[in-house]
């Protein structure tokens, strides 16, 4: 598996900071994150700006992990760590062969407009195995990966 390097952090606010947090980083830290858009099948919205090496996800209504983690801990919470992948299949195996477990695949090229436009394909690892942290591999610019891994 051939690591590209850190792609990007995401941080956890709420769904009624989300548009004002976008608006302070790219305001004052010279950020370019989009407006905060939906995630299909998800109770998640997201702005991801892949150059700044940041994505905001904020959850809606409450719902999922992100919601979990905002009732626990209160906003400005550390999610998922993403690193890059030159080839998602190669580490989808490099991780199972591993003994690892995958938790979730996400194909941006299956969601709404917003998410189609992203072209990732994800591989979220089990926090778990990894010593509680969220990690996430991803590859840029491809379609649905070869193996016909879950969408």
């Amino acid at each position: 598996m051939e690591i590209l390097g850190f792609n990007r952090v995401e941080l956890i606010v709420g769904e009624d900071q989300i548009d004002d947090a976008v608006r302070q980083f790219n305001d004052l830290l010279g950020l370019r994150l989009p407006q905060p858009h939906a995630i299909e099948g998800q109770p998640v919205l997201s702005a991801t700006d892949f150059d700044g090496h940041i994505e905001f996800v904020a959850p809606v209504g409450g719902a999922g992990g992100f919601g979990a983690a905002l009732a626990r801990h209160g906003s400005g919470q550390i999610g998922p760590l993403v690193w890059e992948v030159a080839d998602i299949d190669a580490a989808r195996t490099w991780v199972l062969e591993r003994g690892f477990r995958i938790r979730f695949e996400y194909d941006s090229s299956v969601g709404n407009a917003s998410e189609r436009a992203t072209g990732v394909y994800q591989l979220v690892l089990d926090p778990e195995e990894w010593f509680g942290f969220s990690v996430t591999l991803m590859q840029r610019g491809s379609a649905a990966p070869e193996s016909g891994g879950p969408h």
